[in-house]
């Protein structure tokens, strides 16, 4: 009798609750249709406070319970769509209301007649199905609430109390599914929860009722939000848990001992494959760290700070000082370079603050370094924490990489048309939190493919720039041509009349073997402006004897040293001759007499190498990179076009060669050309 008025007095205290919410209601809220839903939910809760019993097992639910939990739900739906509603400026469809206050006076009008009937409910089962269902509604009418950018403060806060009954109700009522004999104690805190959340609505109520109609900036993360799909996913796994258990319950299978041989069966699986298989627990790793772990990286801000740092160009800066500028700040690097692809080689285009010992280094495009970066994407770790796969995969690393100070890794740079480049990023002090995860590896990768990506655009533009140029050049050339054709029509018309004065002195002879000679290089220019070379086998050997005759007015008087003599390649004799002239000029002319001028000619299997060293004035980086083989761009004043140097490096190329240039101020220069050997 004691412990019957302990309860009682309990349900009164929760029900007080409950009536003086009902009063804030009344004096608080303005809007008609929301205080009179509001309203009916605060007094049907009261009559719910004072009809729960005090005792519950999944086979015990009278009619009044059945339908006095019924109408609280009903009375709850009917106040979250008006709240949604109001929300996106709408009406609750009159159908909707008709059926909902319909079927909201029908249950009360059963309950009030069936108030002192103590009759059961004929299917526990189904009612328990069925008050799940409607709270599984009820969630995805508080996820629109919460998610809409529309509501109100106060239509935030009451989704999120029926949000916390409803979510309790589930817990509940899947463990009477589960076990007819649920613990009382978890039933009895159903009231406890229910007059705590009505004092979070009061209070809410009291502070925001003011601003019904007004937007809320506050909005839970998506993180957070538990969206309709995955609400629909647990009701559905708790019903099927449910039937599973019923299904035990009528063939009497005890649910202990099937859960005991479900468990053994389990585990001894997981275990095995776990242990066996080191992918799918390597995999299992990932797969866990991807979706039920927070991420590492913010990828929004990321992203943003990479386009950020690609957009700030400097003057002085080129697309490869750029990139590696940005690939250095975004990941704390204090030192790198970046490699881009050449004809045959792969060559140094940018550093900041690299060091290593020996020449710059190159890296030919057919090595297994450069395979496996562009076909299957793989970021090189070369350093103490590189894991067993690293291992496997560093034995393709070329032997420069061992003389880079502080590798941390390579990078690979693969845009759409294959891969551009690689980057060399080094740090000074690694720490055992800095070893690479999936989530860095995604990053590295996603901030390579868009930095090839830029660099490629960079390229482009920069070759239509030069092609806007060249046409401009083209035009101009079509009327030297038309000149030139002039002047040999004129010089041969001077041989044609000088053969009738053979009687003079030697000197007419002079100046007809001089204008012959002016009349067959002109000649063999106007070939060429017209395109018509023809490629032939070149002996280099030859070609540079006559190529250091040539300059040996001139000091210093070059020298040449060579280690083969049956180098052999296919091309225009004329313009390899040109190109190499061009250079000993330019080393004589950056060189005092007392310098030397040096050709160092070498042959290794099927390539040629060329060495052109002098000891004159030198370049820094800056003007190689930014101005040596621009176009237009000459450092000689009105004495020369700016073309020499670009056309240099376009005659090395279109031998299917390359052209690679190492300088140190007042130390001296060295032109290294590449040739494939002629088949």
């Amino acid at each position: 009798m004691e412990l019957n008025l302990v309860v009682t007095n309990i349900h009164w205290l929760n029900s007080s609750v409950e009536i003086a919410l009902a009063v804030i209601i009344l004096f608080k809220v303005k809007l008609l249709r929301v205080k009179l839903s509001l309203f009916a939910c605060a007094v049907v809760s009261v009559i719910w406070h004072g009809s729960v019993p005090d005792t519950i097992s999944a086979g015990s639910l009278s009619w009044g319970f059945f339908l006095i939990e019924s109408l609280r739900y009903l009375a709850w739906v009917i106040v979250l769509l008006y709240l949604l509603m109001l929300a996106r400026g709408t009406k609750l469809p009159n159908i909707w209301a008709y059926s909902l206050y319909g079927t909201m006076l029908i249950t009360l009008s059963l309950f009030i007649y069936n108030i002192n009937n103590t009759a059961l409910f004929p299917s526990p089962i189904l009612a328990l199905y069925f008050k799940i269902m409607l709270s599984l509604f009820g969630f995805v009418v508080c996820e629109q609430l919460i998610r809409s950018d529309h509501s109100s403060r106060m239509t935030k806060l009451a989704a999120l109390v029926a949000f916390i009954i409803f979510s309790y109700d589930i817990v509940v009522f899947s463990l009477l599914l589960l076990d007819s004999d649920l613990d009382q104690s978890l039933w009895q805190a159903r009231a406890v929860i229910s007059s705590v959340t009505s004092l979070l609505l009061a209070l809410s109520i009291i502070f925001y009722a003011d601003q019904l109609k007004e937007s809320s900036r506050f909005q839970l993360s998506n993180s957070v939000i538990l969206f309709n799909t995955s609400l629909t996913l647990v009701g559905a796994f708790l019903i099927t848990i449910a039937l599973f258990s019923s299904a035990l319950d009528y063939f009497n299978i005890s649910w202990l001992s099937a859960s005991k041989v479900m468990l053994y069966v389990l585990s001894v699986f997981s275990i095995a494959a776990l242990s066996l298989s080191e992918k799918i627990r390597e995999g299992f790793v990932v797969w866990t760290s991807k979706h039920f772990f927070a991420h590492k990286y913010d990828y929004k801000k990321q992203w943003i700070k990479l386009d950020l740092l690609l957009s700030q160009q400097h003057k002085s800066q080129n697309c490869y000082d750029v990139s590696l500028h940005a690939l250095s700040k975004l990941f704390n690097c204090d030192a790198g370079g970046i490699w881009v692809k050449g004809q045959q080689f792969y060559t140094c285009v940018a550093t900041a603050k690299l060091q290593f010992s020996g020449r710059l280094p190159i890296e030919s495009i057919h090595s297994n370094f450069i395979q496996k970066l562009e076909q299957e994407e793989w970021v090189y770790q070369a350093n103490k924490f590189a894991n067993k796969y690293d291992a496997q995969y560093n034995n393709d690393l070329p032997d420069w990489i061992a003389t880079v100070q502080n590798t941390w890794i390579v990078l690979p740079l693969n845009a759409a048309s294959g891969l551009v480049g690689f980057a060399v990023l080094c740090k000074t002090k690694l720490n055992e939190n800095e070893k690479l995860t999936w989530e860095d590896l995604d990053l590295l990768k996603l901030t390579g493919r868009q930095v090839a990506t830029y660099i490629n655009q960079e390229q482009a533009a920069e070759k239509l720039v030069q092609n806007q140029q060249f046409d401009m050049f083209n035009k101009v050339s079509a009327f030297a041509i038309h000149d030139i054709k002039n002047l040999i029509a004129q010089q041969g018309l001077v041989v044609k009349n000088a053969e009738k004065y053979k009687h003079h002195p030697e000197f007419v002879d002079d100046v007809i073997a001089t204008i012959a000679n002016s009349v067959k290089k002109m000649d063999q220019l106007l070939k060429k402006l017209k395109g018509s070379d023809e490629l032939k086998t070149i002996n280099l050997h030859e070609l540079l004897v006559q190529a250091v005759a040539m300059n040996m007015n001139d000091f210093p008087q070059p020298k040449l040293t060579k280690t083969c003599l049956e180098a052999e390649v296919k091309g225009d004799r004329d313009k390899l001759l040109m190109a190499i002239n061009h250079l000993i000029k330019n080393a004589q002319d950056a060189t005092e007499k007392e310098g030397e001028v040096e050709l160092l000619l070498n042959c290794k299997d099927d390539q040629i190498w060329l060495d052109i060293i002098d000891t004159g004035t030198g370049m820094d980086q800056a003007f190689i990179k930014n101005e040596l083989f621009q176009p237009f761009n000459s450092t000689k004043q009105d004495q020369g076009m700016g073309i020499g140097a670009y056309q240099i490096r376009e005659i090395i190329h279109s031998l299917k060669g390359e052209l690679i240039v190492e300088s140190t101020p007042q130390v001296g220069s060295k032109f290294s050309i590449y040739l494939p050997m002629a088949s």
